[in-house]
């Protein structure tokens, strides 16, 4: 049976199997079989069987069974069951289960177990539950 029913300030409805609809002033509002829907000025949102999604100027934000993800002008973060990881400008970051790893303009460093690992331009050092290691890539020069 299709409902639609103009309401008071300009408030329309409508209602057909299931299917429910709401306008006002520029929100929209929209319910389907566990689907909703929501628009205003801009602002998206959507829900369905456990996936939330928002939208707002350039923000986007989506999580779904443990999985959350959030995006902003290129900047990037997601978590997932331990998983962290981050990107902004340049900078990438990951840590998982004690893993942590890091690059950013050529940095690059790693952590896991006690092993420390960090390279540069050519510089790399190693730290291992005491032992300590520095290579370059002209050996002779750094040792000479």
């Amino acid at each position: 049976m299709l409902s639609h029913k103009g309401g008071p300030l300009g408030t329309s409805t409508l209602t057909f199997r299931g299917l429910h609809a709401l306008a006002f002033r520029g929100l929209h509002v929209l319910a389907f079989k566990g689907l909703h829907v929501l628009a205003f000025r801009g602002l998206r949102a959507l829900t369905f069987r456990g996936l939330h999604v928002l939208a707002f100027r350039g923000l986007h934000v989506l999580t779904f069974r443990g999985l959350h993800v959030l995006a902003f002008r290129g900047q990037h973060a997601l978590t997932f069951r331990g998983l962290h990881i981050l990107t902004i400008r340049g900078l990438h970051a990951l840590t998982f289960r004690g893993l942590d790893v890091l690059t950013f303009r050529g940095l690059d460093v790693l952590t896991f177990r006690g092993l420390h690992v960090l390279a540069f331009r050519g510089l790399c050092i190693l730290t291992f539950s005491g032992l300590h290691s520095h290579t370059l890539r002209e050996f002779k020069v750094l040792f000479s």
